[in-house]
């Protein structure tokens, strides 16, 4: 597959690449997949929370709070790499 970089994207990507973070631009638009992947994942967990919620379901709010940091820094890992 070919995939064209906007313009308006092109000096990001090759400073991203100059900076090693990333090998190529294929690697930068597969991280980029990867983070709508996660993007709509978490789209559908808020959606199941309200759903919960909604029934009348209930959880601590320092679970809350554990679970999104735990969540955020699965995140921050992924970008790290």
């Amino acid at each position: 597959m070919t995939v064209e970089i906007p313009m308006n994207y092109g000096p990001v990507v090759q400073r991203l690449i100059a900076e090693g973070r990333y090998r190529d631009k294929e690697d930068v638009v597969a991280e980029g997949l990867r983070l709508v992947l996660m993007q709509d994942k978490l789209r559908e967990d808020i959606q199941a929370g309200l759903d919960d919620l909604n029934v009348g379901n209930r959880i601590e709010a320092g679970e809350v709070y554990a679970e999104a940091r735990r969540r955020i820094g699965v995140i921050e890992e992924k970008l790290a790499r």
